[in-house]
């Protein structure tokens, strides 16, 4: 029954596709028209869409890393008054405690540090300093000092701009001992004490636009009063603005300075409005670099002075950065107050006169380069054209005549001066670095230039033994120098300071230090009547709790 049924239903569908097929066949159709169809050829879309930005476009523009020498500027602190001072460069670490004690001096000395981890959007920290000493230098008055110093940052990043606050504080007390004790008899130190309280908070906003066609800026306000211990005061205030932007496929930069001084000296007020204004171009590639412009300066202090010096660098790569050669001439306003003077000479009077010293201009060209991956070398000539730079001498025309306090004069002074620095890494172990400058000074009315080292020389080595023992030395050198009198000018003998640190690591957090000043043990004349500290030893530690 089955087979019946399915055998009826394919000879029915057979039945049905033949009529049909039949009937397909019998019909026909005959189209008129002037349509012609014709299938157009694809576009195709291109594999690299371009999208049409409306921000100028810079040209030209290499993406290649270049690797260039960073040349560090070494500049030779000057000793000072029977103390010395050590920099310190901190690490990354979240605290650190340094002390030691001077045997010979009662010498203490302190440094402590805290901050946050490294955080890429903000930054905070603090740290304090202190050295002092209670001594007694032979035939002298009363030595002793006490310099403290504390600072305190925080650093913020605010969507496209990296906000710096930083207070500063120091407190630098010090007694005038530069006086014969077997000629004047002072049994109260206090009235020849001298002490110099200085703070200063600013604020610093930067941009961080990675847009090239987006102005950049960087601008810093800041403050800062001085007073000493007989009630004279200095204040400022600065303002610095650096703007740049491209200009075709140049940088431009303009700078923009402003700064008030208040002097309240024993006798007088004065401010002083300095105004700068500096614009200039700045381009550069792999093989040089250009700088050019012209920076405007007013200096309103006694009277109205107006300043134009010339901006020009250029920098070249002779070969292979083996051998740069850079050349330029550019010149400044310095201003000469109560803090950038008592910072050299804490020795000056408090009625001091003030006046700035023009750099009317100052031509320099010199060379540079990398001997070899672990050599360095850096070598400069200048010729400096300066309207009354500053001097010392010692007030021998004082009332109260222990010819203990220094004057500050000024003359028209022509420098020359020639300079030459080498590094050298023998290894990871061991580190050589020396430098020196030779001075030329050539007055226009003094007879000599007082208190101006002929040269200065440096010399450090640091050697690193292995995981716990490291060593390190350092050789200073001061030349001879003038110092006016009233019969006649006297020559001091050049300066040779020798010292040695040897430090002992137990850990990472834990050190172990010993230290030897004056290693020569001789009596040195950095001021005119004012010698410094003999052979000295440190002994101290240094940890890193967290």
């Amino acid at each position: 029954m089955l087979f019946k049924k399915i055998h009826f239903i394919l000879f029915f569908t057979f039945i049905l596709i033949a009529n049909i097929y039949t009937q397909v066949n019998d019909i026909s159709f005959n189209v008129q028209s002037t349509f012609d169809p014709i299938i157009k050829a694809s576009n195709k879309l291109t594999d690299n869409p371009e999208v049409i930005d409306t921000i100028r476009k810079i040209t030209k523009f290499n993406y290649n890393i270049q690797s260039y020498p960073t040349y560090k500027k070494y500049e030779i602190e000057p000793l000072t008054f029977a103390k010395y001072k050590e920099k310190n460069i901190w690490n990354a670490n979240r605290s650190f405690i340094k002390g030691g004690y001077g045997f010979m001096y009662n010498m203490p000395l302190l440094e402590l540090y805290f901050g946050n981890k490294n955080d890429k959007d903000l930054r905070y920290g603090i740290n304090y300093n202190l050295l002092g000493s209670n001594s007694q230098l032979k035939d002298v008055g009363y030595s002793g000092f006490l310099d403290q110093y504390a600072s305190a940052f925080a650093e913020k990043l605010i969507e496209k701009h990296l906000v710096n606050f930083k207070l500063d504080y120091s407190n630098n007390k010090m007694y005038q001992y530069g006086f014969d004790t077997s000629v004047t008899k002072l049994n109260d130190k206090n009235q020849y004490r001298q002490q110099y309280y200085y703070w200063s908070p600013s604020i610093n906003i930067k941009s961080r636009y990675t847009d090239s066609s987006k102005i950049q800026h960087d601008v810093t306000l800041s403050f800062y009063n001085l007073q000493n211990y007989y009630d004279v005061r200095e204040n400022n205030i600065k303002i610095k603005t650096d703007l740049s932007t491209f200009i075709h496929e140049e940088n431009f930069h303009l700078d923009l300075q402003y700064d008030f001084y208040n002097h309240k000296l024993k006798s007088d007020t004065i401010n002083n409005h300095i105004f700068n204004l500096s614009p200039y171009f700045l381009a550069k590639n792999e093989n040089y670099e250009i700088k050019i412009g012209l920076k405007a300066t007013i200096d309103a202090f006694y009277t109205n002075k107006f300043h134009f010096y010339p901006i020009f660098f250029v920098n070249y790569n002779i070969f292979q950065h083996i051998i740069e050669g850079f050349a330029g001439v550019d010149g400044q306003l310095q201003k000469n107050s109560v803090k950038s003077l008592s910072d050299e000479n804490p020795f000056i009077q408090n009625n001091i006169h003030l006046t700035n010293s023009n750099q009317a201009y100052n031509i320099f060209a010199g060379l540079k380069g990398r001997l070899s991956s672990s050599t360095s070398y850096f070598i400069k000539g200048t010729y400096e054209k300066w309207d009354s730079l500053y001097f010392f001498n010692i007030n021998y025309y004082n009332t109260v005549q222990i010819n203990n306090q220094f004057l500050v004069n000024y003359d028209n002074t022509n420098l020359i001066t020639v300079s030459g620095q080498i590094k050298h890494d023998i290894n990871s172990k061991l580190f050589v670095f020396a430098s020196g400058t030779y001075f030329n000074y050539q007055t226009k009315n003094f007879n000599k230039p007082y208190h101006k080292p002929l040269y200065r020389a440096q010399a450090s080595a640091n050697y690193i033994l292995n995981n716990q023992l490291s060593f390190k030395g350092d050789v200073f050198i001061i030349g001879e120098q003038w110092a006016h009198q009233p019969s006649s000018d006297k020559l001091l003998k050049g300066i040779v300071d020798m010292n040695f640190m040897a430090q002992y690591h137990r850990s990472k957090k834990f050190s172990v230090f010993l230290m030897f000043n004056n290693i020569a043990n001789v009596r040195y004349y950095r001021w005119d009547r004012y010698p410094t500290q003999r052979f000295n030893i440190m002994l101290g530690l240094t940890f890193i709790p967290f």
